[in-house]
């Protein structure tokens, strides 16, 4: 990059707009002006970061304020992901402290490397210095270790400490260089963000500015340079190093003088030379200055540069292209003459999974930004403009559908006029088929259209359409649908009604599932309450009924007896594993929270128990329990880095000796450069034919989609392979199951808002040794299991109506019941009054979220109510008692006593505190209460995602999900009191809302309540 201009020597090439048909894929990015190219190669993907030039800003100079990064693994279509890094990430460079043009002009060639998962970013600011920036990932956010310029000011000259290149050699040795008129060079210490001062002038190398090293200037310099006083430049290297190596030889490529700048090139031996000039590697182009990015990838060499070859272009507002590298035998580099074609791709696209829109090969006319969605999005989108992606292989079967996310000010639902035409090879080939746009009022919506003619290997050219004018919509993101190569074989008449997802409408998070002869086994997690671990049972996969817990209390503490303000809210069990082996069935969870431990409990008896725990250090999170075929014991576990650990055959311990590796270093590497997302956790292991996959779930950074990811491998530990087999509507997080026929299952759950997690069962198919879940990429929902029973909601199998009368040996209550913490065993009672549930208290509690003995079961979708009926003539003044829509933010209806006085209550913690929304007198000793719940399905486009302020909807909500609150006097009649209160899956709680009965003091505890019933169901019939 040049940073004095002189007018007679700057070229302004304006190059009229290319004809639409030609094609040119050269420059690489069309959406913005790019310059100062700086490529990187990490697992597979190439990252190109850049500077960039602004669309508008002071005539002749240049205005560059950030940082950008598009990414390939093909060469040919680039992910853009926009701004990673600005001058606003140097606190150093705010005009108040440089004196300069602070965070609005200056940011300009950096460089990127990673080292021990970290991505350090070196980044010369106008006149200021060399900074550092540090990211967990590629995308950012990038942030000052240092709060001061890493290089600045060494030499006293304006523009010496601009251009820098970093470089790890085969040691682990890191070098920094950099310079313009002069050549500098550091060692960086292993923390990359300082340098060795032993060395050179306290640490700073001037590399000898000789013809030999750097080739001679033609013509002479007869201006001069400030070092720090006026002298020639004696050689041709103007700026913008680059240290590269091939084989036992460094290269340092540099933008060589005088203006325009050429491409040139020396090499040594080592790093910091001596250097010996090589020669020219590209004549100057049509800007006046140039930039050199050398990488190599997949097999071959690229060169990076800029020039202003985009309409519009000119010396400050440049292009990165890219071009072929080759070498002689010798080492010698063969001249580059730059292209409009650029390189043959080196992969191909899969349009089966979600492509980004924003990854491009050509495009006219469209621009991108942030996407409220995440990632980024297309925008400016009018007729006549395109977007080409290359090199797109449809298949032998080819596609049958196309879909895309797009969002439309026109009101939903309604036709917006514009259209998106799917065309092959070029902007008039073949039409494939035409995608109306409905309105979407401004949201995110998938929108879909069949298509025809798509096979084989293609470039896909969309064409927009529509009115003159104003922008016509957004596009997000788009992916084909495969056809059926059997889809002309009729399928044989389902002999019963079909089973469909959710399975279980309700809050069954954190599942694994065995098969014990033509039995199906599930085991969930239900964090604080008790008794915990649950263990579900079905003959079909569909209809579940509950068959026992695991555990009555997972520990006495303060926090599971809500004492002295401690509580356990999302604590208690997590994530478990269940297994069946040699006659024993294993249930295993961990505790975070609770001691830190890993427990292990075991049955030959799941339905009857007894379960016999044993616990031990170390917390293996996330984990699968696996017994391997050679009679030794593992888990599974981790979070993005799994671990294989080797357990005592007792399951009483780590096993000293035993194995404990990593056999994945990083689950989310295969997102690319859009890491720093939910992190791969979720480990279930399976072994099928002698190979061994392990499911785990993950997220990209930019988006909440969280992602099934499959890794397999033929020794347990390693190396794996890994691919990402389904990323739909956030469903994801499971493993493998079969059926006695040999068919296979996914069982997997999805994030649906406050009714809480709930499970998701989909087909699976295999292909070339990998599972194939669902049908094209998505998630049926209708399956080919007769429903039997399952109704709407799944949940008739988990959620009971309790007349709380027992016959003698019953159980004290049906395995739906759970307590909210540890239970107070003596305060409650189902023989003080026969047929009732007596509530009494015994201390004080300042809300419902702190008081015990709260009885608790699942809520349902996608509408359900439950009902009670209490006497409460025996209440003390300050006692609390009712029916309650509980979580977090929960509200209730029930009765209170004040001055002697009983009221019927509403409240509502919505807003964050509790609050008495309503309150009517109430005179007789008996209510019937209340609560009916409205849950509704997801859009497709929804994600669910949650951090620490509860949850946060990403896409399309649903409608409202409301609790509403009646009572009646007499059990049939129902008056509404208060208003609906909004529901929402928040933490602490980390749990789906639960219908709760309750009753506290918070003046005098003795006081009692009876329960007569509980009854719950669907507004329109049973669950």
């Amino acid at each position: 990059m040049k940073k004095t201009i002189r007018s007679a020597v700057v070229l302004l090439s304006v190059l009229a707009m290319l004809p639409a048909t030609s094609f040119a894929l050269n420059p690489v990015i069309q959406t913005m002006y790019t310059a100062d190219p700086a490529p990187m190669v990490h697992k597979g993907t190439l990252y190109l970061f850049s500077s960039h030039d602004e669309d508008v800003g002071a005539k002749n100079s240049f205005n560059m304020k950030n940082w950008v990064l598009a990414t390939t693994t093909d060469m040919v279509n680039w992910t853009q992901h926009g701004v990673v890094a600005s001058l606003r990430d140097f606190p150093w460079a705010s005009k108040e402290n440089s004196g300069w043009e602070g965070f609005d002009n200056g940011a300009w060639a950096p460089q990127v490397i990673e080292r021990d998962g970290k991505w350090y970013m070196y980044a010369p600011v106008h006149g200021r210095g060399i900074g550092v920036l540090v990211a967990d990932n590629p995308l950012g956010p990038y942030i000052d270790p240092i709060k001061k310029p890493l290089i600045a000011g060494h030499a006293g000259g304006l523009h010496d400490s601009i251009d820098p290149t970093v470089y790890i050699d085969d040691k682990g040795q890191a070098y920094l260089a950099w310079g313009n008129p002069n050549l500098w060079s550091v060692k960086l210490n292993k923390d990359m963000i300082s340098y060795d001062t032993s060395v050179g002038e306290q640490g700073i190398i001037r590399h000898p500015m000789t013809v030999k090293a750097l080739g001679e200037r033609n013509p002479p310099d007869s201006r001069g340079t400030t070092l720090p006083k006026p002298a020639l430049r004696g050689t041709s290297y103007e700026e913008g190093p680059w240290l590269y190596k091939r084989k036992n030889l460094h290269y340092l490529f540099f933008a060589g003088g005088p203006i325009p700048e050429h491409l040139a090139y020396s090499t040594g031996p080592t790093p910091e030379g001596p250097w010996t000039y090589g020669g020219v590697v590209m004549a100057p182009q049509s800007a006046f200055t140039n930039h050199p990015g050398v990488v190599d990838f997949k097999g071959k060499t690229y060169l990076f540069y800029h020039t202003a070859a985009l309409p519009g272009g000119d010396g400050f507002k440049r292009s990165v292209a890219v071009d072929e590298l080759t070498f002689n035998q010798d080492g010698s580099v063969q001249p580059v003459q730059p292209t409009k074609e650029g390189p043959a791709p080196a992969a191909t696209l899969d349009p089966y999974r979600r492509v980004e829109a924003e990854t491009i090969a050509w495009s006219s006319g469209v621009k991108i930004e942030p996407s409220s969605a995440g990632g980024q999005n297309v925008r400016d989108i009018h007729d006549g403009d395109h977007i080409r992606v290359r090199n797109v292989d449809f298949g032998a079967a080819g596609a049958r559908a196309f879909t895309a996310s797009l969002s439309s000010t026109a009101k939903a639902g309604t036709a917006s006029g514009a259209a998106i035409e799917i065309r092959l090879d070029k902007l008039d080939g073949q039409l494939i088929g035409t995608l109306p746009v409905s309105g979407t009022g401004g949201e995110w919506a998938r929108q879909s259209v069949p298509v025809s003619g798509a096979a084989g290997v293609h470039d896909i050219v969309f064409v927009f359409r529509g009115a003159a004018g104003d922008a016509l919509f957004k596009f997000d993101y788009w992916r084909f649908l495969q056809r059926d190569p059997m889809a002309s074989r009729v399928p044989p008449a389902a002999p019963l009604k079909p089973a469909h997802n959710p399975i279980i409408w309700a809050d069954v998070p954190d599942i694994a599932i065995i098969r014990v002869g033509k039995t199906y086994y599930m085991s969930s997690t239900t964090m604080h309450m008790s008794p915990g671990l649950p263990i579900m049972k079905s003959a079909d996969l569909v209809n579940w009924s509950m068959a026992s817990y695991a555990y009555g209390t997972l520990e006495d503490s303060e926090a599971f007896r809500l004492e002295n303000g401690k509580d356990a809210y999302g604590a208690g069990s997590w994530a478990s594993s269940i297994r069946y082996h040699d006659g024993v069935f294993h249930a295993s969870t961990f505790t975070p929270t609770a001691g830190g431990r890993t427990h292990v409990f075991t049955t030959r008896d799941p339905e009857r128990g007894p379960w016999k725990e044993t616990s031990f250090e170390p917390l293996m999170n996330d984990h699968s329990l696996f017994f391997d075929d050679d009679g030794r014991v593992y888990m599974v576990w981790g979070c993005n880095k799994i671990m294989l650990t080797e357990l005592e055959r007792d399951l009483t311990g780590v096993k000293p000796g035993g194995v404990n590796k990593p056999i994945i270093e990083q689950v989310n590497a295969l997102f690319g450069a859009d890491q720093g997302g939910l992190c791969g956790e979720g480990s279930q292991l399976s072994k099928v034919d002698g190979r061994y996959y392990l499911f785990n779930i993950a997220s990209p950074k930019t988006r909440w989609a969280r992602s099934v990811i499959v890794h397999r491998a033929d020794a347990i530990d390693g190396p794996y392979e890994g691919r990402i087999v389904l990323d739909d509507r956030g469903i994801a997080q499971g493993g493998l199951v079969d059926t006695p026929e040999g068919k296979w299952y996914a069982y997997l759950f999805k994030d649906n808002g406050a009714v809480g997690r709930i499970p998701y069962l989909v087909p699976v198919t295999w292909q070339d040794g990998w599972p194939v879940l669902g049908q094209d990429g998505e998630v049926p929902m209708l399956l080919d299991i007769p429903a039997g029973g399952q109704g709407a909601s799944g949940a008739s199998g988990i959620v009971a109506s309790d007349e709380f009368d027992r016959p003698s040996g019953a159980p004290a209550l049906p395995l739906a019941w759970q307590w909210n913490h540890n239970p107070e065993p003596r305060d409650w009672s189902l023989t003080r009054r026969p047929g009732y549930m007596s509530f009494v208290t015994s201390r004080i509690d300042a809300s419902l979220p702190e008081a015990r003995n709260t009885l608790t079961q699942r809520m349902f979708g996608p509408d359900s109510f439950a009902t009670t009926s209490i006497d409460v003539s025996r209440m003390k003044d300050g006692d609390w008692a009712g029916l309650s829509a509980f979580q977090k933010q929960y509200g209730f209806v029930g009765v209170t006593v004040r001055g002697g006085a009983r009221s019927l209550v509403m409240a509502s913690a919505d807003a964050g505190q509790p609050e008495e929304i309503a309150s009517i007198p109430l005179a007789g000793n008996t209510v019937h209460l209340k609560v009916d719940a409205q849950f509704q399905s997801a859009p497709d486009d929804a994600r669910f995602g949650l951090d620490e302020g509860g949850a946060k909807i990403y896409g399309i909500p649903g409608a409202p999900e409301l609790a509403r609150f009646s009572y009646s006097l007499d059990g049939k009649s129902w008056l509404p009191i208060g208003r609906p209160s909004r529901l929402a899956y928040t933490f602490p709680h980390f749990m789906g809302y639960r219908y709760a009965l309750f009753f506290y003091s918070t003046r005098t505890p003795g006081g009692r309540v009876d329960f007569d019933y509980y009854r719950t169901g669907r507004s329109g019939g049973s669950p």
